[in-house]
């Protein structure tokens, strides 16, 4: 477990479209529509993280008898989840300096820093513990207390009297990436832009079975657990990581557009504007785009191909045209417009693809090869894709290890192997695609079967 950890936290370091969408809407609805209100969107009481983790619920000093948890989850969270430290960075020596590039006085006071980095609801729903300087606590993941703390703490409570109480239900794949990715990639309350980064902000880039790993859990998912709750595979949540974020990314594109004159710089390649060309000989568009173009940074659709060859095989080839059509189609508000719904309808499908099938011995080892022919196909690939395609990789192949699929030698030769997959990633002006792809060679002759 440790060797798959420290694997992990390397990151840490036309007509057509008209039948499609009929298709679409004669299929039942996918998990996106279905979703559960996200906690702090909700209108209810949140009494905050001294209600939750007090020394005689989550930060008890000592075990329960006959509890079903450690009683220390608060401890953990406060210990290991940058989650727990994300209101103090605000006021860091980085937080004010980027705060004074945007022209605020006072990032801990600012609206629009506080969305992501705090449990921000409005005051009339704060409880008398309730404090923004907790963080992004235990209500912005788990639902406001007011809604289902009485029911929590009967002995007789369940997970399932919980979630119906308004617990949110972080155990499933879909909620779970919706959830995540609201501040990891925004949405439309949480608006992340390039202003943002321009400012100093780290670039966010996110997988969610990778980052929910490297918390690390403040859970104990034992057997016990897997009974009263059980948990999404890897496999699942790395697919449900990718289908919001592909989701998201068309939205966003869209509606960014819709605008104003230029578009929203955060959702390209950052190698469009900031590639050196002149030590980069080989460089060449990406598919679709012409020199001097933005590349838009479509990673999950690109990683999303090995899903379809797995749950939807006979979307693959119209995945990966569309995906190169909407690069060449982004100055063309009409043409733009209809491949990204025909984009959505796919990822829609693939969706439910997903969901109407069983993951089978074998899954992971099938995503990883389809991982290795994109990579090969997608010509030259983009930086994002590439960070993108490591971290699955890293995520899936630790997976397979656990579920036996792979030998400790095979592993253990993988684990060598994506270290150097890694460091061909290096950063946006070091990354070479030939490189690149040199080092995913040499992982997939360690996982060959």
């Amino acid at each position: 477990m440790v060797v798959i950890a420290k694997s992990r936290a390397r990151i840490a370091r036309e007509c057509g479209a008209l039948a499609l969408l009929v298709l679409l809407a004669a299929m039942p609805a996918r998990a996106e529509q279905a979703l559960p209100t996200l906690p702090v969107d909700r209108e209810a009481r949140f009494v905050g993280v001294e209600t939750c983790g007090s020394s005689e619920c989550h930060a008890s000093p000592e075990a329960w008898r006959n509890a079903t948890v450690s009683m220390k989850e608060r401890l953990i969270w406060q210990a290991h989840d940058k989650h727990a430290k994300a209101f103090t960075s605000l006021t860091s020596d980085a937080g004010r300096a980027i705060a004074k590039k945007l022209g605020i006085d006072d990032a801990s006071q600012a609206p629009q820093c506080l969305t992501c980095h705090t449990t921000y609801v409005p005051v009339a729903q704060r409880g008398p513990k309730f404090s923004l300087e907790n963080g992004v606590g235990c209500e912005s993941c788990h639902g406001p207390g007011g809604q289902f703390l009485s029911t929590h703490v009967q002995p007789t409570a369940q997970h399932a009297s919980n979630v119906k109480a308004g617990m949110y239900p972080t155990d499933q794949a879909a909620p779970r990436a919706a959830l995540c990715l609201s501040c990891h990639q925004g949405d439309d309350k949480r608006m992340l832009g390039h202003t943002l980064y321009g400012a100093g902000h780290p670039r966010l880039r996110f997988e969610l079975d990778t980052y929910g790993t490297l918390q690390p859990y403040h859970f104990l998912p034992d057997a016990d657990y897997k009974r009263r709750k059980p948990m999404a595979s890897h496999l699942e949540l790395w697919a449900a990581g990718q289908l919001h974020a592909a989701e998201r990314l068309l939205t966003q594109v869209k509606s960014a557009h819709a605008q104003g004159m230029f578009p929203e710089l955060a959702n390209y390649d950052c190698q469009t504007c900031h590639r050196p060309i002149a030590v980069d000989a080989d460089h060449k568009p990406r598919a679709g785009v012409a020199p001097g173009a933005l590349s838009l940074n479509d990673a999950p659709l690109v990683v999303l191909r090995a899903l379809a060859s797995l749950a939807a095989p006979a979307e693959l080839a119209a995945l990966r045209d569309d995906s190169h059509a909407l690069q060449g189609a982004l100055a063309d508000t009409a043409r733009r417009d209809q491949i990204i719904e025909k984009l959505k309808a796919r990822v829609a499908m693939l969706a439910n693809a997903m969901q109407a099938r069983a993951e089978q011995s074998g899954d992971l080892a099938a995503v990883t090869r389809a991982l290795f022919a994109e990579a090969r196909a997608e010509q030259p690939l983009a930086y994002g894709a590439a960070e993108s395609l490591a971290m699955a990789l890293a995520t899936l192949i630790a997976a397979d290890y656990e579920q036996q699929g792979l030998s400790a030698d095979q592993y253990q030769r993988a684990s060598h192997a994506l270290d150097g997959v890694y460091a061909a990633v290096g950063d946006e002006r070091s990354y070479r695609a030939k490189t690149f792809v040199a080092a995913l060679d040499e992982l997939a002759a360690t996982v060959a079967k």
